[in-house]
């Protein structure tokens, strides 16, 4: 069995497992637990009271807040990292850049690193080290949005026009999943991405914004609205195509495809069709994890989504294009 390292011992790692009767795989420590090629060695986290409390709740038999000791100790396989956005990347460095340590692969919560400059230190280190990073832009590995590019691609929707976006909680924290997941169904760059707006939600350090931008040679309007989350969460996306439409709502939970069709007055109309099954057997978690598996026994990447660092590249680059502008506002 692959050896796990949980390094932060948050939400997203599972401390909040079967909260309130969840039984969703929400969290990095669920969807190992899931697969039985891995073992869950071992947890970090800088707070040593929290690792112990995570590794009683998830039933882990090492827990410590030295990263160097974890290592001493457990020979991981696989070191998942979900501490805070902006010590990602020192975590990360510190895992690629001593000789002694030999993970296979790192799973990277996103958003991966701040800036050019730690990019370019991860892809180098990932490529002389050879150790793979996988970054968890989890909506790669989701099944809606794997039926809707083959769908693009293969022509099926007929011409993408426009894009409308709604997020909360930060350009770079959350705004970067919407990025990443029009970049990656439309196989397009996006371009001339300008600030219209800054949301008043409180956050100094990662702003939440409304951002104009185009994608693609053919220029398609993209939109991402800025919601304050302090009324409540919200995650929605509506491509519309010159035939048909697809809104997705309220974090993936709801999911309507819309057809051109013509009414009793000759006029062009949407109409919703009947639901389209999507295969959801398995989650995005647990979908990464299984491509993270057969990578470890056959080296085969294609599980991974194209979710590799190199991948996310151009998405972190639009994140920073638009926080360059901040200084504007």
């Amino acid at each position: 069995m692959h050896k796990v390292l949980i390094v932060g011992c948050g939400k997203i790692s599972g401390l909040l497992s079967g909260h309130k009767g969840n039984k969703s795989v929400e969290s990095h420590a669920q969807a190992f637990k899931s697969n039985e090629g891995f073992e869950l060695a071992g947890c970090v986290d800088s707070n040593l009271e929290r690792a112990k409390k995570f590794a009683r709740t998830i039933g882990i038999p090492f827990s410590s807040n030295i990263l160097e000791e974890a290592f001493a100790i457990i020979h991981p396989d696989v070191v998942v990292i979900a501490t805070p956005d902006d010590t990602h990347f020192e975590i990360a460095h510190k895992v690629l850049v001593d000789p002694g340590w030999a993970p296979r692969i790192i799973f990277l919560e996103k958003p991966a690193c701040t800036d050019e400059n730690e990019l370019t230190k991860l892809l180098r280190l990932s490529t002389e080290r050879q150790i793979p990073i996988v970054v968890n832009h989890s909506r790669r590995f989701h099944p809606l949005y794997h039926r809707l590019r083959a769908a693009i691609d293969t022509g099926q929707l007929g011409e993408l026009r426009r894009i409308d976006t709604v997020y909360y909680g930060g350009w770079c924290h959350n705004a970067v999943h919407l990025v990443d997941i029009i970049r990656y169904v439309s196989r397009m760059e996006l371009e001339e991405l300008e600030v219209l707006e800054k949301i008043e939600d409180g956050r100094q350090i990662d702003p939440t914004y409304t951002v104009r931008g185009v994608l693609g040679p053919q220029k398609i309007p993209v939109w991402f609205h800025g919601w304050d989350e302090n009324y409540y969460q919200i995650f929605d996306l509506d491509f519309r195509f010159d035939t048909c439409r697809c809104r997705v709502g309220n974090f993936e939970q709801m999911v309507n495809w819309e057809e051109v069709s013509l009414n009793s007055l000759g006029e062009k109309i949407l109409l919703e069709q009947p639901d389209r099954p999507i295969d959801n057997s398995e989650e995005p978690l647990v979908r990464a994890v299984s491509g993270i598996r057969k990578y470890l026994d056959d080296h085969e990447v294609d599980g991974l989504c194209q979710s590799l660092l190199k991948d996310i590249a151009p998405t972190m680059r639009s994140l920073w294009e638009v926080r360059s502008q901040r200084s504007r506002l």
